[in-house]
């Protein structure tokens, strides 16, 4: 009763504040419209729990990436590393060799690395699918997906629209601010023929003070620059064939959000305690200063092309082809012991991926009494990455060419102490090189029959075809203390065949009721650990696996002025894909988990009781807990080196997150219209690792935002506020490696733009 007490008294509070509503794509209706299966439908008639944004929302409210977008989508949190969770299950990991269990699409084509992934522009929605999505997006999704749509070019159409948004965080270090332009233009190349051009630059500030060393020749970029292009071209000579053609570049630099760690709490005995006192830093949840004699900066250039050929039939079928080619390159560096010592200085890598797809895919037209989709997906990725963590674990430098370090000392061959017979470059250390491919092929079909006008039956199977092979190589540097055993090269290869389906069936009483019910298995593939702790062990994860059963009701009353959706699933993971810190042998290791069991009910709510006036409630009531997991790592002063995890919350799983939205727009004579607003997020208490310390888990978190502003039919202008209450929530905790090496528990911090006030000025226009 509690939980649903707050979200009472939130909707109640935020109907008295009238908030800006998660407004969605609409059709001419009015009807929220989705494209969950791969084709546009009315969001009430879909038998999937879906989350959709428009891109007016998401620029309204200054949302500008996925990481931000969690305040709008309850299902969907967020982590360290830019991992993601939908319903209590993502990847905890930062490793490359292994997908993420909710996956992401852009304008139909599967992205299976985090690289790939751009801020938000001249988007027409965001769609977060919630449970298993293995059937019709290209690769498999055991836990969930998101969709993004790209606006498309507009045949005999000559438009163009500009955004930009101008933010201020009082406080976050050094007033931090930032500055976010969109454009897009329309050009109509004939009567069968459009091009858009469309573009995004971003520049913020850092939410982090640095307390050096500025030594010479080092680069610390603690604030955030990214720009994006697209250009996409559709050719459509008549109404049976259409060509669209998309290209895209962009680059990320800084590491705002992503490497700016600060230290949250010491734990007894710290061997950063002495070099932090030395750079004036307090460990604390207000601590936004960290250091590094090391640098911090992050490169990283994507690119992407792709084609769409799609021919529609008399008889309705369509017939259609998805070529994809998408890229990136990175360099980074970050100081891990984030101090102005050089306990660990090193952490450098530099990553190369690419990946090829092709869909070809046939659909049925969904008038009929047979509808639905089938086809064959072939994937390739490779990866190609050189890593390395090191350091001096704090030691004095006139100590270290001394034995038994033997630091940067002058071997000498075959002697006997005191004299070193070895030269180590680091006292501690760690490096790989990596080269991973990953194969593909899959065929897939989805149909829907309808029994009756109002019973519709659904059916849809997926055999997946994984081949995955790795070649390591690893610690060919000499440490005194190496993580992870000396690898001159191993390779492993593993091949797996997968049959995931989807059984349900759909009743609509009236165009106003629908109920639906679907179960099905979800999988993700084989990967493997980058990081080989032993020779005899395999390096191979199993894959992934979702039995899922879900069973909703979507309901419009009023003459659709009130929608009403509520959902409930029940999820059974196997093999569960998961990383954490080894305590034996001081490395991240990745495995899996037994089991994973996660059950819950959704729930959406969107009211226009008056006109202008639009109410939302979208929340998500969860329980995700490890079912078995007996290798699941200690955390430091444990007394253990592994335990059994069962019943123990999955990580990025709170028990109950909701949001609520109101907007109301004045309707005014005047062609200038005022609009007012607030939002409000609410989320339970939340763990960030797997391991059991209290000091990972955040307690509650309450997050207000608010706008107001002008309007015409061809501009907008308004101030909002993000986070007005100043909520320091952090946007993951994590336990601090070098510390773990000793058997002491020191937590870590890292904010992101969504843990500080945020005051801002948005102005648009469009012709």
């Amino acid at each position: 009763m509690k939980i649903w007490s707050i979200l009472a008294g939130a909707s109640l509070s935020a109907m008295a504040l009238a908030a800006p509503a998660v407004v969605h794509a609409q059709d001419n209706s009015g009807e929220i419209i989705v494209t969950a299966q791969r084709r546009p439908e009315r969001l009430q008639n879909v038998p999937v729990s879906v989350t959709a944004v428009s891109s007016d929302i998401l620029k309204s409210r200054g949302l500008n990436d996925l990481t931000q977008m969690t305040l709008a989508a309850p299902s969907l949190q967020s982590g360290a590393d830019n991992n993601f969770s939908v319903r209590g299950v993502g990847t905890s990991a930062f490793s490359n060799s292994i997908e993420s269990s909710v996956a992401y699409a852009q304008d139909e084509v599967n992205l299976t690395n985090a690289g790939l992934v751009y801020s938000f522009f001249d988007l027409a929605q965001v769609e977060v699918l919630n449970g298993p999505q293995g059937l019709l997006f290209g690769r498999n999704a055991s836990a969930g997906l998101v969709n993004v749509s790209s606006a498309k070019p507009q045949l005999g159409k000559t438009s163009g629209q500009f955004d930009l948004e101008l933010d201020r965080r009082p406080t976050a270090a050094n007033d931090s601010y930032g500055i976010v332009a969109r454009g897009a233009v329309n050009i109509p190349l004939g009567q069968t023929a459009a091009l858009r051009l469309a573009g995004f630059n971003e520049y913020q500030t850092p939410l982090v003070n640095f307390s050096g060393p500025l030594n010479p020749g080092v680069r610390n970029e603690l604030n955030l620059r990214r720009f994006g292009l697209r250009a996409s071209l559709l050719y459509k000579p008549n109404e049976a064939f259409s060509l669209y053609v998309m290209g895209d570049v962009g680059q990320d630099r800084g590491v705002l959000g992503l490497f700016d760690t600060t230290y949250r709490s010491l734990g007894a005995g710290s061997l950063n305690a002495a070099p932090l006192a030395a750079t004036g830093i307090t460990a604390s949840p207000g601590n936004l200063t960290l250091a590094g004699n090391g640098g911090y900066y992050r490169d990283l250039d994507r690119n992407g092309l792709q084609a769409k050929a799609s021919y529609l039939f008399d008889n309705g079928i369509e017939i259609s082809n998805i070529a994809a080619w998408k890229g990136f390159t990175r360099k980074q560096q970050l100081d891990t012991d984030g101090t102005g010592s050089n306990g660990a200085d090193i952490n450098a890598s530099s990553t190369s991926f690419n990946q090829y797809s092709n869909e070809l895919r046939i659909a049925l037209p969904s008038e009929n009494r047979l509808s639905g989709q089938a086809g064959l997906y072939v994937f390739r990725s490779t990866l190609k990455e050189n890593g390395q963590i090191a350091g001096n674990n704090y030691f004095p430098a006139f100590l270290l060419p001394s034995y038994p370090f033997c630091v940067g000392a002058a071997a000498v061959s075959g002697a006997f102490p005191p004299t070193c017979s070895v030269s180590n470059n680091y006292f501690l250390g760690f490096d790989r090189v990596v080269r991973q491919t990953n194969d593909g092929l899959a065929a897939f079909g989805q149909l829907t029959y309808k029994v009756t006008d109002a019973l519709q039956l659904i059916g849809g199977a997926r055999v997946t075809r994984d081949i995955v092979s790795i070649h390591l190589v690893q610690n060919q540097q000499k440490y005194f203390v190496p993580f992870g055993v000396v690898e001159p090269g191993r390779s492993e290869r593993v091949v797996n065949t997968n049959f995931s389906y989807k059984l349900g069936a759909q009743y609509n009483l009236s165009r106003d009721l629908m109920a639906y019910g679907t179960y099905g298995r979800g999988y993700k593939g084989p990967g493997f650990n980058n990081n080989e702790v032993s020779t005899s062990a395999s390096l191979a994860i199993k894959p992934e696996t979702n039995e899922n059963v879900e069973i909703g009701v979507k309901t419009s009353w009023l003459g659709r002025k009130l929608i009403v959706n509520i959902s409930a699933f029940s999820s059974n993971f196997s093999n569960y894909q998961v990383q954490s810190f080894d305590l034996t042998t001081s490395s991240f290791v990745t495995q899996n988990a037994a089991t994973v069991k996660s059950r819950g009910a959704e729930l959406s709510i969107t009211a226009r009781p008056l006109p202008g006036l639009t109410i939302s409630t979208n929340a998500t009531l969860l329980d995700s807990k490890f079912g078995n997991f007996p290798g699941a790592q200690c955390y430091p002063g444990q007394g253990c080196s592994t335990f059994n995890a069962a019943g123990r919350a999955t990580p990025l799983a709170p028990k109950f997150t909701g949001t609520v939205d109101v907007n109301y727009e004045f309707n005014t004579a005047h062609p200038v219209r005022p609009f007012i607003g607030a939002n409000f997020y609410h989320r339970s208490s939340m763990n960030f690792t797997t391991q059991p310390y209290p000091g990972t888990t955040y307690g509650q978190s309450n997050i207000w935002g608010g706008t107001i502003g002008l309007k015409a039919d061809n501009w907008r202008a308004s101030v909002f506020c993000k986070n007005c209450s100043d909520q320091r929530v952090p946007g993951s905790l994590g336990l601090e490696s070098g510390d773990g090496n000793s058997g002491i528990a020191t937590v870590t911090q890292r904010y992101g733009m969504n843990s500080f006030r945020t005051i801002g000025l948005q102005l648009g226009f469009n012709f």
